[in-house]
C-alpha cells in the first residue's frame, strides 16, 4: 500500500509541474507580445486593414476609374470618341466640329428665348380662356405669334421655300446623316445657318428634350436690328466660309504607341543618314 501512495504523490507532482510550466509559457508569450518582441500574426488572427481591398490589393480610388466596370453605353461613347480621333474626318463631317463660339451662342439663345413656343400648360390655359370668352359671347383673339419652328421636315420645307431667315443646326445629332445635307441646302438657298452646341440646348428653346434643328421665320419689328446683326454674323462665320470648310479635312490624333513608333523610326533614319555621311567623309 505505501508504495502505491508514493507513486500517486509522485504522479501528482509531475502533473502540477507540467501545468505550472504551461501557464508559465502562456504568461511569457503574453509578456513578449506586450513588449512587441514577437509578431502578433503568429498567435492571433488580425483583421485586414481598411486601406486594403480583397486579395490584399490597394482599394480603388477616384483616380483609378479605368478599373471600374462601366456600363455599355459609356464604353461605346468613349470608344466612339477615340475612333473619331484616329480616323481622318471628311469635310462634310468636319464642318460640324467647327461650331460657333460660346459668346455668339449665348446671344442666339437670349434672342431665341423670346420666340419659344407655348408649353402644354400655357396652351391649356389659353384654350380655357378662349372657351370662357366664347361662353360669354365675346370675340376670341386671333393674333398670330412669332415662334421658333422645329422638326426635320418642317425646317427643310421652310428652307426650300425660302421662308426660313435663320437656321440653327445641332453639332451632335446621331446619326449625323439626318442633318449632313442641311448646310449645303442653306448655302444654295442663301439662308444663314449656324452649327450650334448642342441639341439639348436647342431642345430647351422649344420645350423638348432635344432638337436637331430649329428655324426662325417671323421676327418682331422691335427685334429687327438685333436679328440683322445675328444673321450677318452667321453669314460671315458659316455661309461665307463654306467653300473653305467643305475642303478642310479633320486632323486625326494618333495613339501614344503609334506616335512612339513613328518617333523611333525617325530617329533610326536620322542616325543611319549621319552614319553614311560620316563614312563618306
Amino acid at each position: 500500500m505505501p508504495p502505491k501512495n508514493v507513486s500517486k504523490k509522485k504522479g501528482s507532482k509531475k502533473e502540477e509541474a507540467q501545468k505550472a510550466g504551461r501557464s508559465q509559457t502562456k504568461y511569457e508569450l503574453q509578456k513578449l507580445r506586450a513588449k512587441k518582441k514577437l509578431p502578433r500574426f503568429l498567435f492571433k488572427w488580425l483583421k485586414p486593414s481598411r486601406l486594403m481591398g480583397s486579395g490584399g490589393v490597394m482599394r480603388k480610388s477616384q483616380g483609378l476609374g479605368r478599373l471600374m466596370r462601366w456600363p455599355k453605353y459609356v464604353k461605346l461613347q468613349r470608344q466612339r470618341k477615340v475612333l473619331m480621333q484616329r480616323l481622318k474626318i471628311p469635310p462634310a463631317l468636319n464642318i460640324f466640329n467647327s461650331a460657333c463660339s460660346k459668346d455668339f451662342a449665348g446671344k442666339l439663345v437670349r434672342f431665341a428665348k423670346g420666340y419659344s413656343p407655348e408649353t402644354s400648360k400655357q396652351k391649356l390655359n389659353r384654350l380655357r380662356a378662349n372657351a370662357k370668352l366664347q361662353a360669354e359671347g365675346k370675340p376670341i383673339p386671333s393674333e398670330k405669334k412669332c415662334t421658333i419652328k422645329f422638326g426635320f421636315n418642317h425646317v427643310t420645307n421652310l428652307i426650300e421655300n425660302g421662308r426660313a431667315k435663320l437656321v440653327l443646326i445641332a453639332h451632335d445629332v446621331d446619326p449625323i446623316e439626318l442633318v449632313l445635307w442641311m448646310p449645303a441646302l442653306c448655302v444654295k438657298k442663301n439662308v444663314p445657318f449656324v452649327i450650334f452646341k448642342s441639341k439639348a440646348r436647342l431642345g430647351a428653346l422649344v420645350n423638348r428634350k432635344t432638337a436637331a434643328c430649329i428655324a426662325l421665320v417671323d421676327i418682331k419689328p422691335g427685334d429687327a436690328h438685333d436679328f440683322k446683326q445675328l444673321s450677318r454674323k452667321a453669314k460671315q462665320t458659316f455661309n461665307g466660309r463654306y467653300n473653305a470648310l467643305k475642303k478642310s479635312w479633320g486632323k486625326r490624333l494618333l495613339g501614344q504607341k503609334t506616335r512612339h513608333r513613328i518617333d523611333k523610326r525617325k530617329r533610326t533614319k536620322k542616325a543611319e543618314t549621319e552614319r553614311r555621311k560620316a563614312a563618306i567623309s
